[in-house]
């Protein structure tokens, strides 16, 4: 049944206004038509118009008239709340104005470049930005530096929401550099690099070689990115220590599988081999990565030339990799072959909030190494401007193979994060060298390396620690007040403590070092580190034998575009 309700206040003040208007406008005219004896031709238009205007007012009342006598209550109810207009005084008053938050990419589902149609343009991020939930794509600025172009998924710079169109190309901003892409992100391109400069200054040691100051290029890296829908690749050299070395130099192919994201990547790309160990150059908390991933390593290095795979799903990621030597290789006698390593990682985050966040991880990889004359390893202690001082053992029987594996704990609780991290690696030595060797008596022989990593920082300024949920691993934190929008940046306070022992290997040592540091990030992809190590070891074979200490302040400037 339908009800006849009586026109509310605001539709008889309507009504009663036209009204008015209607008759204003006709004495208007009858004025106007009177005075226009000239026959102007502007004048006749004008009266055309005001009269067409008039009809249409009118015409607009008596449909007005009808919908009110067929509306429900309700409608009605509905439509004066929404028509209902607050005094500017009491909008101002009553309501807040929002804090403006960081939106980014989801995990699941996962859409490629050109799938949708384009979105329209994002608005502009106004800084001073929340923190986002520790694990979310808001909490960093951008996908790790080893990371393929294409994930599906990509967090944003705050500063990168500024964009420009030229002839149909996108140019958009964020990380120091322009990336061009096609409207629907279908294709795109940008160049990368980082620039980490150090200073450290030694002392302590009982060793005068130990206590020095010094200067290193840690990476002077640039390079090209680019995508076109699910083909991705990145071509990266490095010209730190006068001479150029090719880093990352892949390609991917992203698909779906089963509803997850996966990843299959040829070329020489970055190992995943623990949590610090997994991380690039540019991204560590620290000077240098901590005890487990510099004790640790396969004998191919920190990259290798090969395959890799990788399925992610929402809490948890798989990696696989098996690769040769790094592209930079060079072998000294003809159609030696390469140190065939095979590699898995994973980790799980069985809990998170708003606040906190668990990570658990796994690692492991198997090498069978290519005969060689000799075996041995450096294992730095202090920063990379004094190499002297570090963990020795070796020459000894070139290795055979190694089994190595390790976990991983992670966790974060509003600014603060922990991380504890340990592994052991086994290695078996060959029986017989390609050359005479003096070292036969190790012939056969066997041992292990252990080495535990333990590390807690917090910001002081309020952001989200820099974890990377979707590989768990660090990355480029958000960083709430930029020195680039009138804040103070973000400053971050960590201190670590590396545990190694390689006691049971022919010659091998043992060590210990603690670290302190603290991180001024300028904006979130710049930064100015300072850390101080004090380091324990002692080593059994090498140049400087015997028991040891030392100490160690560095200074890093470090740029990642």
């Amino acid at each position: 049944m339908i009800q006849h309700l009586a026109p509310s206040r605001p539709a008889r003040l309507a009504r009663y206004s036209s009204l008015v208007i209607s008759l204003t406008l006709g004495t208007v005219l009858d004025a106007a038509t009177a005075r226009a004896t000239s026959a102007d031709p502007e004048v006749q238009e004008l009266i055309r118009l005001v009269k067409q205007q008039s009809k249409q007012i009118h015409d607009l009342q008596s449909r007005l008239a009808k919908v009110e006598k067929h509306t429900t209550p309700h409608t009605v109810a509905t439509q004066t709340a929404q028509n209902a207009v607050k005094p500017p005084s009491v909008a101002r008053t009553n309501t807040p104005t929002p804090t403006p938050t960081l939106h980014s990419g989801p995990v699941e589902p996962v859409a490629f470049g050109g799938d949708t149609p384009q979105l329209a343009a994002q608005t502009q991020t106004t800084y001073p930005l929340l923190a986002a939930a520790p694990g979310s794509y808001g909490a960093v600025s951008n996908m790790p530096s080893g990371s393929a172009p294409v994930m599906g998924v990509a967090s944003q710079i705050p500063t990168s929401n500024r964009s420009t169109t030229i002839g149909g190309l996108v140019l958009k901003w964020g990380k120091g550099l322009p990336q061009i892409t096609t409207p629907d992100n279908a294709y795109s391109f940008r160049m990368r690099g980082r620039i980490l400069a150090d200073y450290g200054s030694g002392f302590g040691s009982r060793y005068p070689e130990h206590n020095i100051s010094r200067t290193v290029m840690r990476a002077a890296r640039i390079g090209v990115e680019g995508n076109a829908h699910q083909l991705s690749w990145v071509l990266e050299g490095d010209y730190s220590n006068n001479q150029l070395s090719v880093m990352s130099a892949f390609v991917t192919w992203s698909d779906k599988m089963a509803g997850h994201l996966v990843e299959y990547s040829l070329g020489n790309k970055f190992n995943e081999r623990g949590f610090d160990g997994s991380t690039g150059s540019d991204q560590t908390v620290f000077l240098d990565r901590d005890g487990v991933a510099n004790t640790l390593l396969p004998v191919k290095g920190w990259y290798g030339m090969g395959g890799a795979f990788k399925i992610f799903g929402k809490d948890w990621h798989v990696a696989t990799q098996i690769t040769g030597n790094d592209v930079n290789t060079i072998n000294q006698t003809n159609n030696i072959r390469d140190d065939i390593t095979y590699m898995l990682r994973t980790h799980y985050i069985p809990w998170r909030s708003e606040t906190s966040l668990l990570h658990l991880g796994a690692w492991g990889f198997y090498e069978d190494v290519k005969p060689a004359t000799s075996f041995s390893q450096n294992i730095r202690l202090l920063a990379r401007t004094d190499d002297a001082f570090a963990l020795q053992f070796g020459p000894t029987m070139p290795i055979a193979n190694s089994l190595a594996g390790g976990l991983e704990l992670f966790g974060i609780w509003k600014s603060a994060w922990f991380l504890a991290e340990g592994g052991v690696r086994h290695i078996k030595l060959r029986d017989t060298a390609p050359l005479p060797s003096t070292n036969m008596a190790y012939a056969g022989a066997s041992g292990t390396e252990k080495a535990v990593s333990v590390q807690t920082g917090i910001f002081l300024t309020g952001e989200t620690p820099n974890y990377f949920a979707h590989t768990g691993q660090w990355a480029t934190p958000r960083i709430l007040h930029p020195m680039t929008a009138d804040g103070w940046g973000g400053w971050e306070l960590a201190a670590r403590l590396d545990w190694i022992d390689a006691s049971s290997l022919p010659t091998g040592g043992r060590a210990w070092t603690a670290t302190v540091g603290v991180n001024w990030y300028l904006l979130s992809f710049a930064r100015i580190m300072l850390n101080y190590t004090h380091a324990d070891v002692t080593n059994r074979t090498g140049k400087y034998i015997g028991s040891n200490s030392g100490n160690i302040i560095g200074v890093r400037s470090a740029v990642t575009f």
